[in-house]
């Protein structure tokens, strides 16, 4: 238990999970880990690795912040357009109208 505890161990211990749960997920098809299940994202093998970085490299951790205020940002069509530029990408066709 100790040693899971060090570095070298956490490295070890998050190997281990990452590789349980590729092996899992290739038999079953869904992956054994609950907090994973519904999402269709990287597996733990990925998020296991990429946090292990951030907790070596500064700027990793600054990436994972920036991705979490991009993913709550929302964007909508027309916003700080000036006038009305409308694409309709079913019928072919892009409508101007003069702003006011």
């Amino acid at each position: 238990m100790l040693f899971a505890m060090t570095i070298p161990g956490l490295v070890v211990l998050i190997t281990v999970v990452a590789c349980g749960d590729v092996l899992y997920r290739r038999l079953t098809g869904r992956t054994a880990l609950p907090w994973m299940r519904g999402s269709g994202g990287p597996g733990a093998a990925a998020i296991g690795l990429e946090e292990l970085d951030a907790v070596f490299g500064a700027a990793k951790r600054i990436e994972f912040q920036q991705r979490q205020v991009v993913l709550m940002h929302r964007e909508n069509p027309g916003d700080g357009a000036p006038g009305g530029l409308g694409v309709d990408l079913g019928t072919g066709r892009v409508t101007f109208r003069r702003p006011g």
